[in-house]
């Protein structure tokens, strides 16, 4: 089973995904704060969904250390945030994909299918 990891604040977002994530077939992991990637290599990860505000830091530093990191580097990462500059943002930090907020559910199922089956 493909896990989707999940680094979301806003607790309704992370529900909706959760249950969105598992009606895929996916095995959903959550985070409400950034994570290191020593903890994201031990959680093995398929594909990360990383909001950009978070409560300890902003999503694009996170993914520009796990794109930096042989070991992590090749983990799909799609930013996710409300920022009018996201796309910009997400260029910036080498994210695989990005999407904005209020997203689209075909949209984020399209995406996440693409980058799990990777």
């Amino acid at each position: 089973m493909k896990k989707v990891l999940v680094i979301e604040d806003e607790l309704d977002t992370a529900q909706c995904l959760d249950y969105l994530m598992n009606d895929l077939g996916y095995e959903f992991i959550q985070s409400q704060i950034i994570l290191t990637p020593a903890e994201i290599i031990k959680i093995k990860p398929d594909v990360i969904i990383l909001d950009y505000y978070l409560p300890n830091g902003h999503g694009d530093k996170l993914c520009l250390a796990l794109k930096s990191n042989l070991l992590t580097k090749d983990i799909p990462v799609i930013l996710m945030s409300a920022h009018n500059n996201l796309k910009d943002i997400s260029k910036g930090c080498d994210a695989d994909a990005y999407l904005e907020k209020p997203f689209d559910l075909n949209k984020l199922i399209q995406i996440v299918t693409r980058y799990a089956t990777i």
